[in-house]
């Protein structure tokens, strides 16, 4: 297939947008046209349309996928406006990828839902919840395997940590957390980057990132994230071979809980109780093999269950509805109806 793939190029998101979907298209034996935007945030708007491909071009490709849908719908909106982007509607399959949790508080996602859906056909949400509210297939996040992978059996650095950003809800969560922790045992935090000159070089701390997930924590603390939803890191340090401590979900989005057993494939803690996570962090480190046990039945289920091409791979069977039947890409581009 010749895929459309819009994206946004976040360093401080996961690798996806960077160069994973692509590359694993690719590898996948599709024809990737990248249509990456530089930022979360419209800007520059002129500059980005001449770099962009033209709506012809789009109705030559076999799907458009628009990824992180929630950021990538505005610079659409900018970039080629409801009116022409439809003739991509009417003659190519489009489908919708969201990275959020729609109950994320802070992007108003609910209120934008109408908007956000007369973008594309199809739907994929990395929550349960959102997929039955919303009209859509649920679609967990899936690890890139080529990086994110177990290394060589050796003792990790650290007892614990949490590597990503530490956003004042996270930072509050965790200073709670450190009064309650044994004064021998630091917690380790921050971001993993490697930049010259150039600025942050993508691939090299994406690379850095993997070998600190492997090697760094001997527990990786995944501390509390804005959405409702098992976040996409969860599943590249699980691929890795460590053991992640999760917060519980509840609600309608207790749902996502089901994809890992507690205690078998990760460890869930609950929310607020800080004491008790103390003593949950404390046992662990005092049991080496139960830890290493659930870190490798975690490792080994990510990577038979939720890879990033497993993943890919039904988000494009969305686009495969419409386009049953319709031949090679010359062909669609004959039937186009601007």
């Amino acid at each position: 297939m010749r895929i459309a793939l819009f994206a946004i190029k976040n360093i401080l998101g996961c690798h996806y947008g960077l160069f994973g979907y692509r590359e694993t298209l690719e590898r996948m034996g599709h024809e990737v046209l990248d249509c990456s935007f530089p930022s979360n945030a419209v800007q520059d708007v002129e500059n980005i349309r001449r770099k962009m491909p033209s709506i012809t071009e789009l109705c030559k490709c076999h799907a458009v996928l628009s990824t992180y849908h929630e950021y990538v719908q505005p610079w659409l909106a900018a970039v080629y406006g409801l009116d022409s982007w439809n003739a991509v509607l009417r003659n190519v399959p489009v489908v919708a990828r969201f990275d959020e949790s729609m109950d994320r508080a802070d992007l108003g996602l609910p209120g934008r839902m109408p908007e956000l859906k007369r973008w594309a056909q199809y739907f994929s949400f990395p929550a349960a919840q959102d997929a039955r509210k919303f009209g859509g297939e649920w679609h967990p996040f899936g690890a890139d395997t080529t990086i994110f992978k177990p290394g060589p059996a050796t003792e990790k650095k650290y007892d614990i940590g949490f590597i990503g950003s530490l956003y004042p809800e996270r930072a509050a969560y965790l200073q709670k957390l450190a009064q309650h922790i044994d004064p021998s045992v630091t917690f380790r935090c921050g971001q993993v980057f490697v930049q010259d000159l150039s600025g942050i070089r993508e691939r090299e701390s994406t690379e850095l990132l993997a070998e600190n997930y492997r090697n760094s924590l001997k527990i990786f603390f995944c501390l509390p994230p804005l959405s409702h939803l098992i976040v996409e890191k969860v599943f590249d340090v699980m691929a890795s071979n460590t053991l992640v401590f999760y917060p519980r979900l509840f609600g309608d989005a207790a749902e996502n809980l089901t994809l890992f057993e507690d205690f078998t494939h990760i460890v869930y803690y609950d929310l607020g109780y800080v004491a008790q996570n103390a003593k949950q962090i404390k046992y662990f480190l005092e049991h080496p093999e139960q830890r290493e046990t659930i870190a490798h039945a975690g490792g080994e289920l990510v990577r038979s269950k939720y890879t990033l091409e497993m993943l890919l791979n039904k988000i494009l069977a969305l686009a495969e509805v419409k386009n049953v039947g319709s031949g090679s890409a010359g062909t669609i581009a004959d039937q186009v109806r601007i």
